[in-house]
């Protein structure tokens, strides 16, 4: 199979509720996969993970809860 131009997406995080108040000690890959893809222009959300809760949203792009409040979730706020 062919990689994408941004490469393959690395696993998502065991349990996403690991790193729900408190900062991971380093960033899971999956959150720095979403966030290039994001920066690159090659990734924006849809609607369906724009009306999840916060939990749901993290279980879908396979982050821990921490990393989808604090670094996806403001990217998102800003497209619109």
């Amino acid at each position: 199979m062919t990689a994408p131009p941004w490469g393959h997406k690395p696993p998502p995080v065991d349990d996403v509720t690991t790193y729900w108040i408190t900062m991971p000690p380093a960033i899971s890959p999956r959150c720095n996969y979403w966030i290039s893809r994001h920066h690159a222009g090659t990734w924006r959300s849809n609607r369906w993970v724009r009306r999840q809760n916060y939990h749901g949203a993290a279980e879908w792009l396979g982050v821990w809860i921490w990393e989808y409040l604090h670094m996806i979730r403001p990217l998102i706020d800003e497209e619109r």
